[in-house]
C-alpha cells in the first residue's frame, strides 16, 4: 500500500487544505481588503452623520444632539445656504479639519463644492483627499439638502485613519497564528485519523485469518456507525462462510460417497463376472443387472448435477405459460404410480376440478416430483400423502403434506442446499440423487415464487410453493 494512501495521510492533507483554505480567507479579509473595507465603513459613518444634520435641518433644529454625533464620530462639519453663507459650524478635528483650512478660508471652494453636490445625481459626492501638511488621507462629503424654506448644503470632513502600522501588526501575529494552526491541525488530523484507522487495521487483520480459513474470528464494533455497520455485515459474512464450509465439507463427503460406491459395485461385479461368472449365464446376467444399475444412478447423479448447476446459473430461461397445475399434479402421481403402489401409499388431491395458473409447466413438474418423492422417502405410518391446492387473492398454494419423520428446526434453513443431510451418517439411496430439494429451490427461484417448509420433528412436513392464479373451474361446464 502507498503511503499517500493511507488514512492518517489522507486525513492530514485534508486537514492542512482546510487550514489553509481558512488561512487564505483570513488574509485576504484582514489584511488585503482592509483598507477598502475601512473606507468604505467610514464612508457609510460619515453618511450616518450627514443624515442626522438633513433630520436637524428640516425640522430647523440644529442643536446639542447634532454636536454630539460629529463629535462622537470625530468628523467636523459646516453648514451653507444657497448664498454660500455659512450657517452651522461644527469642528471635533481640530487642525485635521480640511473643511477649516480650505473651505470657510476661501469662499470659492465653497462654490466648487456646492457646484459638485448640485451637478451629482444622488445630490451628494464623496471625495478622498490627502492632507499634506499632516501627511494624512481624508475625505469630504458634500449633501444638497432641498426643503419648502430654501437649499441647504452640509459638507463633512473625517480622517483616514494610518493603517499600515496596523497591517503589519497583524502580518506578525498572523505568522504565529499560521503556525499555532497547522501545529493544531496536525495533531487532531492526528488523533481523528489514528480513531478511525485503528478499527480498520483491526478488520484488515481479522480479514487476513479468515481468509487462511479461520471462521471462529471476530470483527471488532467502533464508535463510528458505518464501521460498525461493516462489522456487522462481515461477521454475518463470517458466519455464512462457517456454514458454507461445512456443506463444502459435506458435499465432498456425500459425493465421493455416491460415486466411490457405485464405482466399488462396478468394479467387484466386473471382476466378479471376468473370474467367476462369466460362463453361468444367470449369474452373470444377476451381476450385470447390479452394474447397470449402478451405472443407472451414476447416470441421474450427473445429470441432476448437471441441471441443479444450469437453474442456479439461470443458463435454461423460463418457458412461461397457462397450464392446469390439478392435471400435472395428476400426471406426477402418475408416473410415481409403481413406487406409491410398491410403498402401499395413499395419495389424497385436494383440489378444485380445474386450477390454471401462470409458470412453467415442464419445470414445475420437476418441482411437484421432488416434493412428492420426498414425502415418500419419509413416508408416516399411516403411509398417506395429501397433494392439496389452496387459492386466494390471485395466488395458488401448493402443498404436499406428510405424516413422517419430519425436520428439526435448527435443520429446516440448510435442507435447500445441495447435498444437505439430515442425517450425518445416511447411506445412499438408489431411488434418489441428495439434489432434489435444490433442485425445486432453484427452479421456484427463478420463477420469484414463494416457497418453504412447515415441519416439526417425528409429526410430518408440508412442503409448499406458490404461483400465479388465472383462474379456477369448480364444477364442468
Amino acid at each position: 500500500m502507498k503511503f499517500s494512501s493511507r488514512i492518517r495521510v489522507r486525513t492530514w492533507i485534508y486537514f492542512i487544505l482546510l487550514t489553509v483554505g481558512i488561512l487564505a480567507t483570513l488574509w485576504i479579509f484582514q489584511i488585503a481588503f482592509l483598507s477598502s473595507y475601512y473606507q468604505q465603513e467610514r464612508t457609510d459613518n460619515v453618511r450616518m452623520v450627514a443624515d442626522i444634520i438633513e433630520e436637524g435641518i428640516r425640522e430647523d433644529n440644529i442643536g446639542i444632539k447634532i454636536q454630539l454625533t460629529a463629535v462622537r464620530n470625530n468628523v467636523c462639519a459646516v453648514v451653507y445656504n444657497s448664498q454660500g453663507e455659512l450657517l452651522y459650524q461644527v469642528d471635533s478635528v481640530g487642525l485635521g479639519c480640511y473643511l477649516t483650512q480650505r473651505v470657510i478660508e476661501n469662499p470659492r471652494n465653497v462654490s466648487d463644492y456646492i457646484q459638485r453636490a448640485e451637478e451629482s445625481k444622488t445630490k451628494d459626492f464623496v471625495l478622498p483627499l490627502e492632507n499634506s501638511q499632516l501627511n494624512q488621507s481624508m475625505l469630504v462629503y458634500g449633501r444638497a439638502v432641498t426643503i419648502d424654506f430654501g437649499n441647504f448644503y452640509i459638507f463633512l470632513n473625517a480622517t483616514l485613519e494610518p493603517l499600515d502600522s496596523t497591517v503589519d501588526i497583524l502580518k506578525n501575529q498572523y505568522i504565529y497564528v499560521t503556525l499555532i494552526v497547522f501545529f493544531l491541525s496536525t495533531l487532531i488530523a492526528l488523533l481523528i485519523s489514528g480513531r478511525m484507522a485503528k478499527p480498520i487495521i483491526q478488520m484488515n487483520r481479522s480479514a487476513q485469518k479468515l481468509a487462511e480459513g479461520n471462521y471462529k474470528v471476530k470483527f471488532e464494533k467502533s464508535e463510528f456507525g458505518e464501521i460498525t455497520e461493516l462489522a456487522e455485515t462481515l461477521n454475518y459474512a463470517t458466519a455464512e462462510l462457517a456454514k458454507m464450509d461445512e456443506l463444502r465439507k459435506d458435499l465432498i463427503a456425500n459425493v465421493s460417497h455416491d460415486i466411490k460406491t457405485p464405482l466399488t459395485m462396478i468394479k467387484a461385479y466386473t471382476e466378479m463376472i471376468r473370474d467367476l461368472s462369466g460362463d453361468n449365464p444367470k449369474k452373470r446376467e444377476e451381476h450385470l443387472d447390479v452394474i447397470l444399475t449402478e451405472v443407472n444412478h451414476l447416470d441421474r447423479l450427473v445429470n441432476d448435477m448437471t441441471k441443479l448447476s444450469q437453474f442456479q446459473s439461470k443458463v435454461l430461461e423460463l418457458n412461461v405459460k397457462e397450464f392446469d397445475i390439478v392435471d400435472l399434479l395428476k400426471q406426477t402421481v402418475n408416473v410415481m404410480q409403481g413406487l406409491i403402489q410398491q410403498e402401499a401409499i395413499d395419495v389424497e388431491i385436494m383440489s378444485y376440478l380445474k386450477v390454471i395458473v401462470k409458470g412453467d409447466e415442464v419445470k414445475i413438474g420437476q418441482v411437484l416430483y421432488n416434493f412428492i418423492n420426498n414425502a415418500v422417502k419419509h413416508i408416516g405410518e399411516d403411509k398417506k400423502i395429501i397433494l392439496q391446492l389452496l387459492v386466494d387473492e390471485g395466488i395458488v398454494r401448493v402443498e404436499v403434506i406428510d405424516h413422517g419423520d419430519g425436520i428439526s428446526e435448527e435443520d429446516i434453513p440448510y435442507i435447500w442446499d445441495r447435498y444437505y443431510k439430515v442425517d450425518k451418517h445416511y447411506q445412499r439411496q438408489t431411488a434418489g440423487t441428495g439434489l432434489g430439494l435444490a433442485i425445486a429451490s432453484a427452479v421456484l427461484t427463478q420463477h420469484k415464487a414463494k416457497f418453504g417448509v412447515n415441519s416439526e420433528l417425528g409429526k410430518g412436513s408440508t412442503f409448499w410453493f406458490e404461483l400465479p392464479l388465472v383462474k379456477v373451474v369448480e364444477n364442468e361446464e
